[in-house]
């Protein structure tokens, strides 16, 4: 089996971190390139810093480039509603601390980032490659977005781009959006208005992957690295959703950004796809952040710019945060 050239883009918290871990866990499958951070679920001194901290604690060597600090546009205009602190303590939204908190239960990086900045590491890296890459952004999508505006010759050498982001049914910052869309709908709109081969894993999808405490518990008794930083991660996770965001099911969690790891591993593990055209609102309005989802095929005049993940196979899902533990 060939192996798949993946670069990861990351605000990491917690479930970025098991994203990561899942493909540094499967050399075999995945030939990673390089780890992106970006800001969002804390400003981009913490999602660099728990970047290394994951990439260290699991005795990779994969390279990490510190990447953009604010969102393409949207903190431009005062009349927009406000989003977050950017760059600080308080980069996160509310409710999104009781989950993520500001750095990861890890020991402090030893190794450091690379010199270049993200943008112009994914662009240069792009170019110069023989084999076309799989992108896999699971944050605001700012540095794919200022990638492509900067040189839209990329393009031909991405394979795909897998994105944990947008919401049909289900949102968690607003009643209609989903966090990482919602702090740069404009680079959502770049990349999804930019004709790649794109598929998106939204929360209506990822809060169907969710993992049991009980099963947490079982997957982790091996005492591997991996299964130590499944087990801190995910418990608190766990701990945060019954406090924020109950689950159907209590004592459990989704691990949104892992299912787009699963899905390279495992395409069967989304059980519901469809081919969708999406758009994002980025208007300023109540619906800021909001993704438009054509499911209904009711505008066929928009043909369909992604696949669109609606529901995964659970016990499938388990079983590859399972495996990577061993």
């Amino acid at each position: 089996m060939d192996k798949r050239k993946v670069i990861f883009d990351v605000d990491t918290g917690s479930d970025d971190a098991i994203a990561m871990m899942v493909a540094i866990q499967n050399p075999d499958r995945f030939d990673i390139l390089g780890m992106c951070s970006v800001n969002g679920n804390r400003g981009i001194d913490y999602t660099t810093e728990n970047t290394l901290r994951t990439v260290e604690w699991l005795g990779s060597d994969v390279p990490v480039f510190r990447g953009c600090a604010l969102p393409y546009a949207s903190t431009l205009d005062p009349w927009r509603r406000p989003r977050i602190p950017y760059g600080g303590a308080n980069g996160c939204a509310s409710g999104q601390s009781s989950i993520h908190g500001d750095l990861l239960d890890l020991p402090e990086a030893t190794i450091k980032e690379q010199d270049k900045s993200a943008v112009m590491w994914l662009i240069e890296t792009l170019l110069a490659s023989e084999d076309r890459i799989t992108l896999i952004p699971v944050g605001p999508l700012t540095n794919i977005a200022h990638a492509l505006r900067i040189e839209p010759r990329i393009k031909e050498k991405i394979e795909e781009v897998v994105i944990m982001g947008a919401a049909y049914h289900v949102g968690n910052i607003t009643a209609t959006s989903e966090f990482n869309w919602w702090i740069d709908p404009e680079a959502a709109k770049i990349v999804m208005d930019s004709g790649l081969n794109i598929t998106l894993v939204p929360l209506d999808a990822t809060h169907s992957a969710y993992v049991k405490g009980s099963e947490l518990r079982e997957m982790c008794k091996s005492g591997t690295r991996a299964a130590q930083m499944m087990e801190k991660l995910v418990s608190g996770r766990i701990k945060g959703y019954g406090a924020w965001q109950p689950m159907e099911e209590e004592d459990a969690a989704p691990i949104h950004d892992a299912l787009c790891t699963a899905y390279l591993i495992d395409p069967t593990v989304i059980d519901d796809m469809r081919e969708v055209w999406v758009d994002v609102d980025f208007s300023g309005g109540p619906a800021d952040g909001m993704s438009i989802c054509d499911v209904e095929k009711r505008h066929p005049d928009k043909k369909p710019n992604c696949r669109l993940a609606l529901h995964a196979d659970r016990e499938k899902f388990v079983k590859i945060l399972a495996d990577a533990c061993k």
